[in-house]
């Protein structure tokens, strides 16, 4: 069973290189982008590139999730990293908790959709209609979500926190009931 598990580890390391190229793919992109509008720039500069380096930096931003996201994997799920060096990495790499990583997804996905927004206000040559208030009310959803379940899941921690302090007293108050019950109990029995 514990090799079964193993192999399940060799996979995860798996999908974090996968992730990790594509946020080198989204780098790459990114650059091809804005060297494209560079040259749109620089033949027509009457052309604005604003939209472009807008996608552009939707893809950098892309890319640095990817690449946290993927770290996170390797380091908190795949690999035994010692503590002494786990200390030294920085913390942007230590991603400990699934939470933290469901986390990071809402924060991806509500910057993805903000960035994209305005990508596609700077395109928009006429007036705006009202469909297009459907990326900046799903993000707003996404973000409501996002609150909730961070309070969840830090009064579940605070619930558990709370039982362990409730059977640690419990616990102390035994251990000091403990000798007089003997006491009484030796008592009875002379």
């Amino acid at each position: 069973m514990v090799s079964l598990f193993g192999g399940l580890r060799s996979i995860l390391i798996l999908a974090a290189a996968c992730v990790l190229f594509g946020a080198f793919l989204m780098f790459w992109e990114a650059v091809l982008m804005l060297w494209q509008s560079f040259r749109m720039a620089r033949l027509d500069p009457d052309v604005s590139v604003i939209v472009a380096v807008l996608r552009a930096t939707d893809k950098i931003l892309l890319g640095i999730v990817l690449m946290v996201v993927g770290c996170g994997i390797a380091l908190g799920f795949a690999l035994d990293v010692p503590e002494a060096q786990r200390s030294r990495l920085p913390q942007w790499m230590i991603i400990d908790t699934v939470a933290e990583l469901k986390n990071l997804f809402f924060q991806m996905i509500i910057l993805y959709l903000v960035v994209h927004f305005a990508a596609q206000v700077g395109e928009m040559q006429t007036a705006l209609e009202w469909e297009a208030l459907v990326l900046p009310i799903s993000a707003l959803l996404l973000a409501g979500a996002m609150k909730l379940t961070a309070s969840s899941h830090h009064l579940s921690e605070e619930v558990r926190r709370n039982r362990s302090d409730d059977d640690r007293s419990q616990s102390d108050q035994l251990a000091r009931v403990q000798p007089s019950i003997s006491r009484t109990k030796g008592a009875f029995e002379k």
